[in-house]
């Protein structure tokens, strides 16, 4: 089919330009001309664009070959013989009658139309005939000489008969398939032997039904020589032997002689079918018109075949004139249409026998005398000016040119004049053995189609000088009707042709003049009017009403408008040659079954985003992504969710819709429950066709002939480890040709889990195929997801609740409760738990009026759930007819507690499964079978099993049987460690009589659940609720202390503590010495001070646990974790960092003092060479062999050592300022270098010589990369550009312009189809390196992007910045993974290793940290509280709750959450904060009531979290920076963006208080606000110095001060005589309120104070800094005398600005931080003797190693790398030897991480202001 170009104006639209567009610089018809020695023409024009389109790909089924009305070669050469003319005459036309009027409907020429359909891949079996034929069709024309090209034509004139043999152009995607076919002869030749064994089968088919021949016609054109002929002549058999006629088989005949390949047919042939045809028609034409017209038609279409082949073999006495008398015959027929076609046959019959064709003729009589033949079918364009020259120079010279009778010509010239009928017309042209002009006209039009120069037909119809002969416009109506119904042209092309019918009719004066044409006409619009195509039915019928032409009784023409059989509609004879199994009936069936059985239920369409990590603003229509995917080259799809998100719904979904979509041989949906198939590993798809019955024939057809979309569910389930998709060898050669959807639950997976999953290289010299691999993460749901949940549940409903036996609630009644119970809304965010509250809510709820004080966690929601459950189930089955044998069992059961048998026999199961079945869910279970085995105890058919099965939540499928959902036997199996039944947390009669069950020791034993995440979970939120449960895992702990002889005594307590740490159990200071806990996770738990003598730590997991000051002396510590590697310390600031090729050496480049490049061994991490450099090293490279190392620095030189040797090589020369950056090609051979000279330079590597200085860049180059392939490079600097250059010869390439401002480091991915980009301001890009298109934006960063990295399997992308951190991204989606915080200043660079294990970032903290990449994605973790930047903490009047918001800058959101201040425990607030408006401040109300106050429509108001909220406006406020309440609650103040401070009475909040007005009279900017204690001061500070301080109850001025340094924080004394401030510069001032004294300097931190509060005993004061410590200070002289400080403990540990400090008001010595690192942390003081120690108490977010102070001595099993871990982290270890500490690694981070008790800072010291000069810089403590 022919597709209409996408700039082609379709045909109801006016053209932009107003005119033809068909003037070009050269004239193609002028070319072709020249090239058989034509005169070139004047003034005609061709449009040689149009004339070139190229066929688009169709994915229908289109029609093969040039099949048209006319014979397949219109002009074919004559035998050898002179023909002589004379020059050609230059004559005007004759000038018409009226002027010449022309509708432009056929826009452009178009390519000759041929059938296309999606070509199969080699592997893959041809499905249908249509696929054959093309496949046929190809590989001819791709057998044949390569086409001349247009640009070819135009510049030279090459030999006529080359031009003539010239096959049409094909597609990249046809050439690639040829050069596929091209390497596998043996499938090139299968595809020519269907061909000729579909021939024999037809042959052999004695039938031959309309199917089978339209399916063999559609070959005929593609065959070999020897086949055709075979099946041509049994078709004429066929024809001839039918008894009636076959119209099928008569065109079929017909069509086969048109399409006849070149060189296939003979005369005999041709004139054996014409014998045949005139008997058929001497038999048939006294009988109806019917078959006269058939047996006409395919006469005329035969002899217009025989003409162009110069038959000369046709006995005129036997053959031309009996049949000549058959059709002069016909003149007395009254039926129009058929005397037409007798008519035009009888015209056909004139050229046969004769020298040259009508369209020979007409060329001829346009041109001259043509040397040689013109053969112009399907490979020559007609060009139309010779045409009509040709036809007006015929009309003038009838006389002796082709012979025929002026008279005659005058004589049907006269009966159009005279107005006499077209049928008077068709009399007399039968009645006359003449030549008449309007065949000619006819054939050139159907040459014209058959080439698709549809524009010149256009123009042939309104310029023919025989246009007004009703016979030609007879015959261009029905060219027309058959191109507007014809399935080879597009629709596009079908409506223009019913457009220019009607055009003609309504608009032409000269057509139609005749009657018998307008009903001609009419009769074939009604006809168009019923075809499929339902844009020409709509034409077509809007057309009749517009003729005003009722539809209903416009005569149907009795022959159908067509020119070639019909599409098979099916391919038996191919089905048959293949011997293909009966399949498609069978997956008919299975369709059938598999749509009957799905049951929908309440279901939603989940949203997902690409990855786990992905922002929630990333969100997308999960459905739409798989049919995205499943529509790509991609292979296999993830989808991942957690426990109940709905992933395996979404899957039957899914298959649902696509067997709802399925179409025959299209890719086949199989839904396969992976548990289910015995080792899923192998032969996977093989098992489950078996299971649906397919035999062995079906599934070995399947396997090498279709497609398969594998649903796969439950890959977590079947306890796979395995990538499914490389055991089983899906898509490789000979194999399943399948795409895979699989589905596996987050907590199954470990963070680098994608090798599961990618497909793998066909061998191991192929990396990962990244490019077919895609994921999806399937995303809680919204609350407008779970509204609609809930709407379509409680329509399912009944109308009254059997339990209660109450109305069921509205859905407007469970969204009240849902939103309303804390917490709740959040908690519910998936499927089936929202389904299992739904269940239980009205049970929860029941009698409770009060929904804020519920509280409700999940594993109560499946408490609830599951007692809901059975007792409906025990009413069913009560009201069920049982047996009298069942009914007795039922009466036992509910007389001995049904809820407790039912719960009882699900865990039962539940342990079974996992220990006897090694934990699959799915157990298959056949009585005969399996009655002696222990699965009978549950699935026995018969007594009690049975019905505590039938009420349980197991179900049945067929054999199988499994619990509704996986998270419900992993619920079950938590009851058997901790079941409410045990505890009485359930009310059961009868409890106290039964036997215990097995103890806790016992349960806990039984099993590693360990690796069983979700069982953890449930476990661990039974603990705060019960502190019976969390005692006795205690008593296990400590059990192990005394009794750990047995393995299960430490498998218990090993159990148990990680319940304890996963429930947010502390262990600060706890006494854990000698425990045994082998194998525990420990991660992220709190050991502060604890005690670990001892104890048996053997292969715990310790990563990001708090162990400050913890004591591991003596323990075991074989093969423990603690997830990071030892840093190196340098002593100068890091520039660079390089590991060679091989991964041996790590190379760093310092500068500032000491300067060089200092190169380690990987292996041991000791430095093994340095170099000296003169100057400032700012980049380094090893070359790709590893010998040679390049550097460059700030003198402007490139300098390349020997690595062996250690002698400098070359010095290169060329950049006047500093050299940024190096890099080796990846070939060795070049070195190029950036610099600040706005220049890259590239360099000869082994002699130094400069090869090209590449210009472009107008500002500094900062960065330099190769390709990987080599060939190219990249080149990014301030001026915002990235710029390509060629590496070869300097040449420049394409420019990207970043939007993100300087480029500072680029990467590319290792497969080069990545480039990563990193900028100033903190930005990352990604590109499409070979097509420059912008891919994500990767944000994070808050400083400038420093170094970028690609991991070797461009899985990763490490990036490094000023803003401390490290960052590790999903390269895939862009997405973070991980953040890396413990640099403590700018990092300059970072690296991955070349096997892709570790990453190495070096910054201006002098040292070079060193990252395991597994490590890092294990400890990628959720955070427990998703807060932010931490702004505000504060804590309730009764001590009992803090509360605290923050900012995530990343994802531009705020969160406000409390927490209990004594367990740490998330206290839910009712009311949630969203994302706008903003959060200023939280401060708690009189009676406790937490508030946030918000920024809102330009005004301050309190909106208090809980139920019932009111909201206060404080009246005339500002959007403030700053809010801030006095501790009685009465008073609340501002600053505004203004420095404008307002006092607020909340008594009275319409009235409004300004104390300073736009920052005073010197418009300071004001930082710091603070109350005394009784809220009877103010105290206000400025960034100048100033300090007020007000009586909030007279609004006045107490007094002020000022302490020239600006004051960023500031706080009262209980007592309300001294206030104490914090600097921008780190010190610390407190000054007396009355007194004139000078102030007492404190001095300790190295940064600006940030916080600073006085406790309420007012005895410690605690500071919080930006050197990320906060420092406790204590009062060493008694009230009264004269006040001596001194910081006594400074607390390290945090990873950001310590941002807000608050003590308790109750607790003593309590206080809490926030942090920039998003942690809340409370910490309490405590005296020992002389010394003060602070210790944590609780704290959230922590999430990073932290050992300051840990103890090390005489630990077993530590690895050296461990021991520098550790004890650069502050640890303290007695063992270290003098050569350890003087290694590189030996440099502990001191004072940064540990905490140093009173005494230990010897800079702080108690000291008026002044006594320090003021320019003197505090040095580090």
């Amino acid at each position: 089919m022919v597709n209409k170009p996408s700039n082609q104006p379709g045909p109801h639209v006016p053209s932009d330009t107003g005119k033809d567009n068909d003037a070009q610089g050269v004239r193609k018809r002028d070319v072709i001309r020249d090239i058989f020695g034509f005169s070139r023409s004047k003034t005609k024009e061709v449009d040689a664009t149009a004339t070139n389109q190229a066929v688009s790909a169709q994915t229908p089924p289109q029609v093969v070959g040039p099949l048209t009305a006319s014979s397949a070669s219109d002009v074919h050469p004559v035998a050898d013989q002179a023909v002589i003319s004379t020059p050609p005459v230059d004559k005007s036309l004759p000038a018409p009658v009226e002027t010449k009027r022309t509708s432009n409907i056929f826009l452009e020429n178009l390519p000759a139309p041929m059938m296309k359909t999606e070509l199969p891949a080699v592997q893959y079996r041809i499905e249908v005939t249509q696929q054959l034929a093309y496949c046929c069709a190809l590989i001819r024309q791709g057998s044949s000489p390569p086409q001349v090209t247009a640009a070819e034509l135009e510049e030279q004139a090459p030999d006529p008969a080359i031009i003539l043999q010239k096959t049409p152009n094909l597609n990249k995607k046809e050439l690639d398939w040829l050069a596929e076919m091209d390497k596998n002869l043996p499938a090139k030749e299968r595809i020519s032997w269907l061909g000729t064994r579909m021939v024999d089968e037809f042959a052999k088919d004695v039938l031959k039904d309309s199917t089978e021949i339209a399916e063999i016609v559609l070959l005929g054109p593609v065959l070999d020589k020897e086949t055709y002929r075979s099946l041509l002549s049994c078709t004429i058999t066929a024809f001839e032997q039918s008894t009636l006629l076959n119209v099928d088989l008569l065109q079929g005949v017909v069509q086969l002689v048109q399409v006849a390949p070149p060189d296939s047919l003979v005369s005999d042939d041709l004139v054996k079918i014409l014998r045949v045809l005139r008997i058929c028609l001497q038999d048939t034409h006294q009988q109806s018109s019917v078959h006269p017209f058939h047996l006409t038609l395919a006469l005329s279409r035969l002899l217009d075949v025989m003409a162009e082949h110069k038959v000369k073999d046709l006995n005129r006495v036997e053959d031309h004139e009996p049949l000549s008398g058959i059709l002069s015959g016909l003149k007395g027929s009254s039926d129009p249409y058929l005397m037409y076609q007798a008519c035009y046959a009888f015209q056909a019959l004139q050229y046969v026998p004769d020298d040259e064709s009508a369209l020979q003729s007409v060329l001829r009589h346009g041109t001259g005398i043509v040397n040689g033949l013109i053969q112009v079918s399907g490979v020559f364009k007609l060009d139309l000016g010779a045409v009509l020259e040709g036809l007006s120079n015929l009309q003038e010279a009838l006389g002796g040119i082709i012979g025929v009778d002026n008279d005659v010509y005058k004589g049907v010239n006269s009966v159009m004049e005279s107005g006499r009928g077209v049928l008077d017309g068709l009399k007399e042209g039968l009645s006359e053995g003449k030549k008449r002009p309007w065949y000619a006209a006819i054939r050139v039009a159907q040459a014209l189609l058959q080439t698709g120069q549809l524009k010149d037909l256009n123009q042939l119809i309104y310029e023919a000088p025989c246009r007004g002969d009703p016979l030609f416009q007879w015959g261009i109506c029905q060219i027309l009707g058959e191109i507007a119904s014809d399935v080879m042209w597009d629709s596009n092309v079908h409506q223009q042709a019913v457009d220019l019918l009607g055009d003609l009719y309504k608009n032409d004066s000269q057509w139609g003049k005749d009657e018998s044409v307008q009903s001609w006409m009419l009769h074939i619009i009604g006809q168009l009017s019923t075809v499929s195509d339902q844009a020409v039915n709509t034409i077509a019928i809007a057309l009749l009403k517009d003729l005003h032409q009722d539809q209903s009784t416009t005569i149907r023409l009795p022959y159908p408008l067509r020119n070639r059989l019909p599409l098979p509609p099916s391919s038996p004879l191919l089905n048959g040659v293949l011997a293909i199994p009966d399949i498609e009936y069978d997956l008919h069936k299975l369709r059938l079954q598999r749509l009957e059985e799905y049951r929908k239920g309440v279901y939603i369409p989940p949203q997902a985003k690409p990855s786990l990590k992905s922002p929630d603003d990333t969100l997308f229509s999960l459905m739409e992504k798989a049919l995205e995917f499943l529509g790509s080259q991609r292979q296999v799809f993830l989808v991942l969710g957690d426990s109940g998100a709905g992933k395996s719904t979404f899957n039957l979904e899914l298959e649902h819709t696509l067997w709802k979509d399925y179409k025959k041989y299209g890719p086949i949906p199989i839904y396969i429950n992976l548990p289910t198939i015995d080792d899923p590993t192998h032969d996977l798809i093989e098992k489950q066709l078996q299971y649906l019955n397919f035999s062995e024939n079906q599934i070995h057809e399947m396997k090498l002939h279709r497609q398969f979309m594998l649903i796969c569910d439950g890959y977590d389930e079947s306890q796979l480890k395995t990538n499914i998709h490389t055991t089983n060898q899906f898509n490789q050669p000979g194999q399943w040709q399948v795409k895979v959807v699989i589905s596996c639950r987050t907590q199954y997976l470990g963070q680098d889990y994608r090798s599961r999953f990618q497909p793998q290289p066909v061998d191991s010299y192929q990396r990962v195929a990244t490019d077919l691999f895609q994921e999806a993460a399937v995303a809680a749901f919204s609350t407008a997801q779970i509204q609609q949940y809930v709407n379509d549940y409680v329509k399912e409903l009944p109308t009254v609740d059997p339990i209660h036996n109450k109305p069921t609630w509205t859905a407007e009644e469970y969204m009240d409760k849902l939103v309303n119970i804390p917490n709740l809304i959040d908690l519910v965010s998936n499927p089936f738990l929202l389904t299992l509250a739904l269940d239980a809510l009205p049970s929860v709820v029941a009698s409770k009026t009060d929904l804020s004080a519920i509280r409700i966690t999940r594993v109560q929601l499946y408490d609830s759930f599951v007692r809901r459950w059975l007792e409906v189930n025990r009413e069913r089955l009560e009201a069920s007819p049982l047996s009298s044998e069942e009914r007795l069992e039922l009466d036992m059961l509910i007389e001995d507690n049904f809820l407790y048998h039912g719960i009882h026999y699900q865990k039962d199961l539940a342990t079974a499964i996992f220990i006897d079945h090694a934990g699959n869910p799915v157990v298959k279970y056949t009585h005969l079978r399996d009655k002696n085995t222990w699965k009978a105890a549950f699935f026995n058919p018969n007594g009690q099993a049975k019905l505590l099965r039938e009420s349980s939540t197991v179900k049945r499928s067929g054999a199988f049987f499994r619990f509704l959902h996986r998270s419900l036997l992993e619920y079950f199996y938590s009851r058997t460690i901790y079941d409410p039944l045990d505890y009485g947390e359930e009310a059961v009669d009868g409890l106290d009589e039964r036997e215990p069950g097995p103890d806790l020791m016992t349960c806990l034993s039984q099993l590693n659940i360990i690796t069983e995440p979700s069982i953890v979970q449930f476990l661990a939120e039974r603990v705060p609720q019960n502190p019976s449960f969390r005692q006795q895992l205690l008593d296990a702990v400590e059990e192990s202390k005394v009794n750990a002889t047995t393995e299960a005594v430490k498998i218990a307590a090993m159990t148990a503590i990680t319940i304890l740490v996963k429930a947010g159990v502390t262990f600060h200071g706890a006494d854990l010495r000698g425990v045994k806990i082998p194998g525990a996770d420990l991660s992220g738990g709190q050991f502060d001070y604890a005690q670990f003598q001892g104890a048996d730590l053997t292969g715990v997991n310790l990563s990001r646990s708090w162990l400050r000051e913890a004591d591991l002396s003596g323990a075991k510590t074989d093969g423990v974790q603690f997830g990071e590697l030892p840093y190196l310390e340098l002593g100068d600031t890091v520039r660079a960092c390089a590991y060679s090729p091989d991964g041996r050496m790590l190379a760093v480049g310092v500068g500032i003092s000491k300067i060089g490049v200092g190169i380690y061994d990987t292996s041991s991490w000791t430095k093994t060479y340095s170099i000296t450099a003169p100057n400032l090293v700012e980049t380094m490279t090893f070359s790709p062999d590893s010998t040679r190392v390049a550097f460059g620095g700030n003198d402007g030189l490139v300098r390349l050592w020997d690595y062996a040797s250690g002698q400098e090589m070359v010095v290169m020369e060329g950049h006047m300022f500093n050299v940024k950056f190096v890099a080796f090609s990846p070939c060795g051979q070049q070195i190029a270098s950036a610099g600040d000279d706005r220049t890259v330079r590239l360099w000869d590597s082994h002699t130094g010589e400069s090869l090209f200085v590449l210009k472009g860049h107008t500002d500094q180059v900062w960065i330099i990369k190769y390709f990987p392939s080599g060939g190219r490079l990249v080149s990014g600097g301030c001026d915002n550009a990235i710029r390509f250059w060629n590496s070869e010869d300097g040449a420049p390439g394409i420019v990207f312009h970043s939007s993100l401002g300087a480029v500072c480091t680029l990467a590319f991915s290792t497969d080069g189809r990545w480039i990563a980009s990193g900028h100033v301001g903190g930005g990352l890009q990604l590109w499409h390196a070979e097509s420059g298109e912008p891919g994500p934006i990767l944000h994070g960063h808050t400083g400038q992007v420093m170094g970028i990295a690609f991991s070797p399997d461009s899985r990763w992308i490490a990036s490094s910045s000023r803003d401390e951190t490290v960052r590790l991204w999903d390269a895939s989606t862009g997405t973070p993974i991980n953040t890396l915080t413990s640099h403590k200043s700018f990092v300059n660079d970072v690296v991955f290793s070349p096997n892709g294990h570790q990453i190495a970032s070096g910054g201006t903290d002098n040292r070079v940290r060193l990252w395991d990449v597994e490590s890092i994605l294990m400890s990628s973790v959720e955070q427990q509280d998703q807060i932010g930047y931490v702004r505000r903490t504060v804590y309730s009047p009764n001590g009992q709750t803090i509360l605290a918001f923050g900012n995530n800058y990343t994802i531009d959101s705020q969160a406000v959450q409390q927490w209990d201040s004594l367990t740490g425990a998330p206290v839910p607030l009712p009311i949630k904060v969203p994302k706008y408006p903003s959060v200023v401040s939280v401060l708690y109300l009189l009676d406790d009531v937490p508030t946030a106050v918000v920024s809102q429509e330009g005004t301050l108001r309190l909106w208090e979290l809980q139920d019932g909220r009111r909201e206060t406006t404080l009246e005339g406020s500002e959007p403030a920076k700053n809010v801030t309440m006095s501790p009685c609650c009465r008073w609340i103040v501002s600053v505004d963006w203004d420095n404008t401070v307002t006092l607020w009475d909340l008594a009275s909040t319409h009235q409004k208080h300004v104390l300073i007005e736009h920052g005073g009279p010197t418009r300071e900017e004001i930082r710091s606000l603070a109350f005394s204690a009784t809220g009877h001061q103010l105290a206000v500070g400025a960034w100048n110095g100033n300090i007020w301080l007000f009586d909030p109850q007279s609004k006045g001025l107490i007094t002020s001060k000022s302490v020239y340094r600006g004051v960023n924080a500031i706080s009262l004394s209980p007592d309300s005589q001294r206030f104490v401030v914090g600097t921008y510069e780190g010190s610390i001032y407190l000054w007396g309120v009355q007194s004139e004294e000078r102030a007492i300097e404190l001095r300790g931190h190295t940064k600006m104070v940030n916080c600073i509060a006085y406790s309420p005993c007012g005895e410690w004061i605690a500071s919080g800094s930006e050197d990320k410590t906060v420092r406790v200070w204590r009062r060493r002289a008694p009230p009264g005398d004269t006040e001596n400080w001194s910081c006594v403990s400074t607390v390290h540990g945090y990873f950001g600005v310590v941002s807000d400090i608050a003590w308790s008001p109750i607790v003593p010595a309590e206080f809490v931080t926030g942090c920039e690192d998003e942690s809340v942390r409370v910490w309490r003081v405590s005296i020992d003797g002389e010394d003060v120690v602070v210790k944590l108490f609780w704290g959230t977010n922590l999430g990073v190693l932290h050992t300051a102070g840990l103890v090390l001595k005489d630990t077993i099993g530590l690895n050296p790398m461990q021991k520098k871990l550790l004890v650069q982290s502050g640890a303290i270890d007695d063992s270290l030897t003098e050569g350890d500490e003087q290694d590189d690694y030996t440099g502990s981070e001191g004072d940064d991480d540990y905490t140093s008790s009173e005494g230990d800072e010897s800079e702080d010291y108690t000291g008026s202001e002044g006594d320090e000069s003021d320019d003197e810089e505090p040095s580090k403590a």
